[in-house]
């Protein structure tokens, strides 16, 4: 693989989002799956609540046409495919924050038990010693993951601004885990950009106005959940294997 392969690879995630974007608003106007303006909410008309759909089907095309290697790569798609269902459902009907909750502890612990993706340590922050965390761990985990969940979801209020940060997120650990040698974790980030830069072009309404879109809660919970998935795939455990990109051939 090179990095024209690369690059023909994050053309086409940003392309196919694009074109589900599209398909997938018209679904959701449908099935009522739209946000409507209030005394909180100043904008006009029923906006469709699409992005985080959208960006889990671009990362479900991530997964099915590279062919390097990513950890964990089915078990996160179910996981995060839980997470975004009930989101949706959430945008749909409001689900309870309780029943929320308990389900995004739920795929913390099916994360941690299948993926042995936890906490385990802090490393060497205090000096020459490592800070294991012992059972600790387990429960800073699910905290991580509620917190980033709830981060991302908080600032879901201005247009651009979540997918903004988002991208700046995973640019930000991408160029990371690239010069780190972690090159695999790098393009997943970077497919992760490409997934979302589709859905800010229609919710600035760069396209028109008539194509607006929300990300949703279906969106802020898998970012959040996404950008903790990959952090601890990076800082717990074994190094992940080098997707051996040569810089030319």
């Amino acid at each position: 693989m090179n990095l024209l392969t690369v690059s023909t690879d994050l053309i086409s995630i940003f392309l196919f989002t694009t074109l589900f974007l599209f398909f997938a608003r018209k679904v959701a106007k449908k099935v009522g799956l739209v946000d409507k303006p209030n005394f909180r909410k100043r904008h006009q008309g029923l906006i469709p609540l699409v992005g985080g759909i959208s960006v889990y089907a671009g990362i479900c095309f991530t997964f099915g046409i590279v062919d390097y290697y990513i950890p964990h790569a089915s078990l996160y798609l179910a996981c995060a495919g839980v997470l975004v269902f009930i989101g949706a459902l959430d945008d749909r009907f409001d689900i309870s924050v309780k029943i929320r909750a308990t389900i995004q502890a739920a795929v913390g612990i099916v994360m941690m038990v299948f993926g042995n993706l936890y906490l385990s340590s802090l490393g060497y922050i205090f000096g020459s010693w490592e800070m294991v965390l012992g059972p600790f761990g387990y429960f800073l985990t699910l905290f991580a993951v509620w917190a980033a969940i709830n981060a991302f979801n908080m600032v879901d209020g201005i247009d651009g601004l979540l997918g903004g940060l988002s991208c700046v997120s995973f640019a930000a650990i991408g160029m990371i885990l690239w010069f780190d040698g972690q090159t695999s974790l790098a393009i997943w980030c970077f497919a992760m950009i490409a997934a979302i830069l589709p859905y800010i072009m229609l919710n600035l309404g760069i396209l028109g106005r008539r194509y607006k879109v929300f990300m949703g809660d279906a969106g802020s919970t898998l970012i959040g959940f996404t950008v903790i998935w990959i952090l601890l795939e990076t800082t717990q455990g074994k190094p992940i294997p080098s997707a051996r990109l040569p810089l030319c051939g």
